[in-house]
């Protein structure tokens, strides 16, 4: 059985009805792959996420976004909002929490959207992939695709939230040249980069 099949049989909805982020479910999960290169559970639950908090937010709302694990929910906020790191409209914080934020970057309100666990109950299989209690071969991926598409918003839970912390663009501060390396960086870092300080995460090959 199809995912889209699957999603209207659970929520009684017609094809033409059945939309995530302005998407039907297939176009949906073909966005998906095409930007994280596979159809990651947590990513399809992030859009879920992300649908939801956008309808709350409401239309026009200039948004950003923060992110509370650095796990596939980053990609559904790149993917489905404007907010980038790039951009700097989005803030990850490596909490491994299953949550975001979407607020109005004017008057910093907006909605908390978290996968509530205790919502899982009529959904073991998520529950079971989500605290990697089932080995993967025990639980196929379209197996928990199929369960996500189904519960939709339902293992999903939402709080109006005023934002206090982590607003805003991070000021880049004085740049000077490391006296190590001889490349561009932050003065705040201290008297030589980060790189040379002992925190590089390479090591240089010399070609004969």
């Amino acid at each position: 059985m199809s995912l889209q099949k699957v999603h209207e049989e659970t929520i009684g909805l017609k094809p033409p009805l059945v939309k995530v982020c302005g998407r039907s479910i297939e176009e949906f999960l073909d966005a998906i792959e095409k930007f994280h290169g596979w159809k990651a559970p947590g990513l399809v639950i992030g859009g879920f996420m992300v649908d939801w908090a956008q309808e709350l937010i409401g239309p026009g709302i200039e948004a950003d976004a923060i992110v509370e694990t650095c796990h596939c929910l980053p990609d559904a906020i790149q993917l489905f909002t404007p907010c980038t790191c790039g951009n700097g409209w989005m803030k990850i914080l490596d909490w491994d929490k299953f949550a975001l934020s979407l607020y109005d970057k004017k008057r910093l309100e907006g909605f908390r959207i978290w996968l509530d666990l205790r919502k899982t109950a009529l959904f073991p299989n998520i529950y079971n992939w989500f605290m990697r209690l089932v080995p993967k071969k025990s639980l196929p991926l379209q197996i928990v695709l199929e369960d996500i598409i189904a519960a939709g918003r339902s293992i999903l839970s939402s709080a109006p939230v005023q934002i206090t912390k982590l607003h805003g663009k991070k000021n880049r501060g004085i740049t000077g040249i490391c006296s190590g390396c001889g490349e561009a960086y932050p003065l705040e870092q201290g008297e030589q980069c980060l790189s040379c300080q002992g925190m590089r995460y390479f090591d240089l090959v010399r070609r004969q």
